[in-house]
């Protein structure tokens, strides 16, 4: 016997408004393992949701629809059923990255605090570069202030705006999480946004969204963390590249390696 970790996909759980989020999960789990026992007559080890998703294309008849991600124990020459019933054999891609073997003259230097720059200056901080960043515009409550100054008074801070300034300009958007893409760095992003303050249930939803106010915060334990870990950030910093040379409000930089994260706008 060999354990198999298996995706039990498109488990229906009707919704009529009464039913709890954790209920319709327990329902779904147990659904799915019954599934799986019914169609291999093996039971699950463990279960877990894989991704929940809401059809609502008929309003009397909503429904949850969810795929499990499941343990099984099943024996080496059956593995061929799997695929047969229907069922999908699941990894997880891990996130790595290859560590170089030349020493950096100094700190490495990370131009940008959006989306980019911020997972950048984790990784780097994580695996102890101490890096320092230069962000062109203010950090989360210098942005806040000068959007709402933007919005009531029509004034514009050219260097600090919803374009500028910690977080990209994603900062001030609804915050949702889709991408076309399938990329197994999907799950590590938003494992690391987890853990930097978001919401759980972000881990499973089809569809993934957090919210501008709880995406302020995201950002801000990023800094935090990154500071922690020995990083730099320095913000209302406007970088400049001249041949070779890197510039930041008027005063050349030198760096062991110069990472460019400067987002759609920065022309």
């Amino acid at each position: 016997m060999i354990t198999t970790r298996i995706l039990i996909e498109n488990i229906i759980v009707p919704y009529d408004g009464k039913i709890s989020g954790l209920e319709a999960d327990a329902t779904a789990v147990s659904s799915a393992c019954r599934k799986v026992y019914k169609t291999l007559g093996v039971k699950c080890t463990s279960a877990s949701i894989h991704r929940k998703s809401i059809d609502a294309r008929k309003k009397t008849a909503v429904k949850l629809v969810y795929s499990v991600c499941a343990d099984i124990e099943i024996n080496n020459n059956k593995l061929s059923c799997i695929k047969d019933c229907g069922f999908k054999l699941y990894t997880e891609a891990e996130y790595s990255h290859t560590i170089g073997d030349k020493t950096l003259d100094s700190r490495p230097v990370v131009i940008g605090f959006g989306p980019a720059g911020i997972f950048c200056a984790l990784a780097l901080a994580e695996k102890g570069y101490a890096p320092i960043v230069f962000e062109r515009g203010g950090n989360v409550s210098a942005r806040v202030e000068a959007v709402e100054k933007f919005i009531s008074t029509a004034v514009l801070d050219t260097e600090c705006n919803i374009q500028f300034g910690a977080g990209g300009a994603g900062t001030f958007s609804d915050g949702k999480l889709t991408t076309r893409i399938n990329d197994p760095l999907c799950s590590y992003v938003l494992s690391k946004l987890y853990e930097l303050g978001a919401p759980e249930d972000i881990m499973t939803k089809a569809k993934p969204h957090i919210g501008t106010d709880v995406l302020r915060r995201v950002v801000e334990n990023a800094d935090l963390k990154i500071r922690e870990l020995g990083g730099e950030i320095h913000y209302n910093c406007k970088a400049k590249l001249i041949g070779d040379k890197l510039f930041v409000n008027g005063n050349e930089i030198s760096s062991g390696v110069l990472v460019l994260a400067v987002g759609h706008s920065a022309r």
